[in-house]
């Protein structure tokens, strides 16, 4: 029997709008299966309520963003206790001080992005990992996974076109080092 799809979308206060591109993403899947987006009000939640809305998701992708806020903090340390699988996605830039000490006590578990449409990439990629689990556990057809595939192939090579594009000199460049004492 197939399982629902439940995923937790944690953000701190700042990236509360880009919550809605991880349900885009997973609405613009070319697949229909049941799911499940979960998440806390910005006032938070008592603990068993949160204990209840996370103890059973297949994914937490967690957004940091400027600052650690309420109630991401808890969501996170809740997340982590649970053993529940979790990506961990960041905007580039400064944070506060807090925000600072937060990212440095997880140094490798973050994925940068840089614009919305990136986050849908990162999510979108995710999400079809998750979906194209050997023992299909959302009850895949042949023709779907076919699908998942494809999309995945697409955004695979449009990730490695965007990356060979943005660097380089255009064809040439001048190098300059450091005058040497003399």
């Amino acid at each position: 029997m197939a399982e629902t799809l439940r995923i937790f979308v944690s953000a701190t206060q700042d990236l509360e709008e880009e919550r809605a591109v991880i349900g885009q993403a997973l609405a613009d899947l070319p697949v229909h299966i049941p799911a499940e987006i979960r998440r806390s009000p910005p006032q938070g939640l008592p603990y068993a309520d949160l204990f209840e809305r996370i103890a059973n998701v297949d994914r937490v992708y967690f957004l940091l963003g400027q600052d650690i806020t309420a109630p991401a903090g808890a969501e996170w340390d809740l997340a982590v206790h649970l053993e529940r699988a979790m990506v961990a996605l960041r905007t580039p830039g400064p944070r506060t001080p807090a925000g600072q000490a937060f990212l440095q006590s997880t140094p490798d578990l973050w994925k940068v992005f840089h614009s919305r449409d990136e986050l849908a990439r990162l999510v979108t990629l995710d999400l079809l990992e998750l979906l194209l689990h050997p023992r299909n556990r959302y009850g895949l057809q042949p023709d779907e996974v076919l699908a998942l595939e494809t999309l995945r192939r697409s955004l695979q090579e449009r990730s490695v076109r965007a990356r060979a594009e943005a660097g380089g000199a255009e064809g040439g460049g001048v190098l300059l080092g450091r005058p040497t004492p003399g």
